[in-house]
């Protein structure tokens, strides 16, 4: 058995479709996946690589999730998993409800993005918890810093901040000025403040750059950033060929 990997989510659920879709959405929010289509998988799966936080389906076939969830609160090696239960459109258990069945978080059908992701750093430790939704892109971003101009790429992006790749990062606190072209619309002029700074180092991880929080936003800026987050998550998933709906975007501000 493997030691607990800090950024994995194990998510079961009977339909390979929606599966496919999710494991998409969680490597887009950052995270790796470990992908089951029945109970007894799941828990095979949860055994083999102990996932940060399992995500069970109610409804899986051959043992159902709430089956599923008693075996691994009385398995010694599984049970301190945080665990989130996947049910029906429509069902609303009450908290107490929730904190009898022993599960982390409960969510319904269509997946709300923004619920799974609040749902899922509810579920983290502290040390490794991201306060804003983020998604991955790749933008090149003009940046003006004391007279310098220079165009850089963004690896990623929230409402309140992006990432910004070089080589030579600026120190933390240093502050910017940085216009965002996201859509049809006027490019986004905003400032912004250096927050975390990594330099070229023989390590992978993390990547060179540095991390730039926006400042003094408008809230009909935010909305158009936040908008861009959610539809870059869920570009080509969110919806399938037959028009069936797999994700909620959740698209609101709230």
């Amino acid at each position: 058995m493997n030691q607990l990997d800090s950024d994995a989510i194990l998510f079961a659920n009977d339909n390979p479709s929606f599966l496919m879709y999710v494991g998409i959405l969680v490597k887009r929010l950052g995270y790796k996946v470990y992908l089951a289509l029945d109970g007894m998988e799941a828990v095979r799966v949860a055994k083999e690589r102990k996932p940060t936080i399992i995500v069970l389906d109610y409804a899986l076939p051959g043992i159902n999730g709430s089956s599923c969830l008693n075996f691994i609160r009385n398995d010694a090696y599984l049970r301190d998993i945080p665990v989130i239960m996947l049910g029906p459109e429509g069902s609303n258990p009450s908290d107490p409800d929730i904190e009898k069945m022993d599960i982390q978080g409960y969510l319904k059908k269509p997946l709300n993005v923004t619920d799974f992701y609040l749902a899922i750093q509810q579920c983290l430790s502290h040390s490794i918890k991201r306060k804003h939704i983020r998604a991955p892109l790749n933008m090149t971003v003009s940046m003006n810093c004391k007279g310098k101009q220079q165009d850089l790429q963004a690896s990623n992006l929230s409402a309140e901040g992006i990432f910004l790749k070089t080589g030579s990062p600026y120190p933390a606190c240093t502050e910017m000025d940085i216009v965002l072209t996201v859509d049809d619309e006027d490019p986004i002029e905003l400032r912004g403040m250096v927050v975390s700074a990594n330099k070229i180092s023989a390590d992978i991880q993390p990547e060179s750059g540095m991390g730039i929080k926006f400042m003094d936003i408008p809230e009909d800026v935010r909305y158009r950033l936040h908008y861009v987050v959610m539809k870059e998550l869920t570009r080509d998933i969110s919806v399938s060929d037959t028009g069936e709906t797999w994700l909620d975007e959740a698209l609101n501000s709230d």
